[in-house]
């Protein structure tokens, strides 16, 4: 069950891991051309990815507009 599998996540391990995301974790992800991964977001999540907000907005307008206009 899905529940059994969040119960094998330690939560102050990840609180921790996204706490320790960089700046350079943030611009790492948003550069990104293929699929991010978990660390991809959990920098993008991350107190570090607040100055990339407005950014992040803009890049998932252009997906949703890519996706809606290019199925």
């Amino acid at each position: 069950m899905f529940s059994d599998e969040l119960e094998k996540i330690s939560w102050e391990e990840t609180t921790k891991a996204i706490y320790s995301k960089t700046d350079a974790d943030v611009r790492r992800a948003l550069g990104k051309k293929e699929h991010l991964d978990v660390n991809d977001f959990m920098a993008l999540i991350s107190p570090a990815a607040t100055p990339y907000l407005e950014v992040m907005a803009r890049l998932s307008q252009k997906w949703l507009l890519l996706r809606i206009y290019c199925l």
